[in-house]
């Protein structure tokens, strides 16, 4: 049987040309499985030594930490690569406050300017196709129904900034927006008032071509 794949329809913030609304499909995810429930899942489902897959995870991990930092990029076939991203470190005034990098000269970068920022990953085509094969697709809010941004309050978006930066340290404007299932332009826009308020308590980094948000001291 072919899985569903669920989606919703949404529309863009800003019209076309002709000032018409136009309109999005995103995919609607039914949670996250964590490592504990794929051991439980595999357990249930296969024979296979649930201790052993637990195992060879952490090696796994450690492998392409390991490659990672030799300056290799690490391919796992049918699967796809991992790669680092480096990028410059954003400074603090005497304030304490985030300053960009700004260097107008390529010889005042020094590698202490330079950071680890994270990891890309890039999934083989093989993959991917695995995905697109023999499935069919659900929208989960109904034929014609357009999914439209929830009403969050400030207090609301502040509380599940801070349980989420808890757990997980860092978050992207495209991470809020689909846990919030709100547009891009609406988690944007939330991320950057809190950012520039006078006593921010959270500040961005840029990591390649993606801004990071953090809150101050939960690094």
């Amino acid at each position: 049987m072919a899985d569903k794949i669920n989606y919703g329809i949404f529309p863009n913030p800003l019209p076309d040309a002709e000032g018409n609304t136009t309109y999005q499909v995103r995919h609607m995810p039914d949670g996250t499985m964590s490592q504990k429930e794929f051991l439980a899942h595999l357990k249930y489902h296969n024979t296979f030594n649930t201790i052993l897959m637990q195992s060879s995870l952490t090696v796994l991990k450690d492998e392409i930490i390991e490659q990672l930092r030799n300056n290799k990029r690490f391919r796992i076939d049918g699967i796809g690569t991992f790669q680092m991203k480096v990028g410059l470190k954003t400074k603090q005034d005497e304030e304490g406050n985030p300053i960009k990098p700004h260097f107008t000269d390529p010889n005042l970068i020094t590698a202490n300017d330079v950071e680890v920022q994270g990891v890309s990953f890039s999934p083989d085509p093989s993959f991917i196709q695995a995905l697109k094969r023999q499935i069919s697709t659900h929208n989960k809010n109904g034929r014609g129904v357009a999914g439209r941004n929830k009403p969050y309050t400030r207090e609301q978006i502040v509380e599940f900034l801070n349980n989420y930066l808890k757990e997980n340290h860092s978050i992207t404007r495209k991470q809020m927006q689909y846990a919030l299932n709100i547009t891009e332009y609406r988690a944007q826009k939330w991320l950057d008032e809190l950012t520039a308020e006078e006593f921010s308590k959270y500040y961005c980094k840029r990591q390649g071509t993606t801004y990071v948000y953090y809150r101050y001291g939960w690094e």
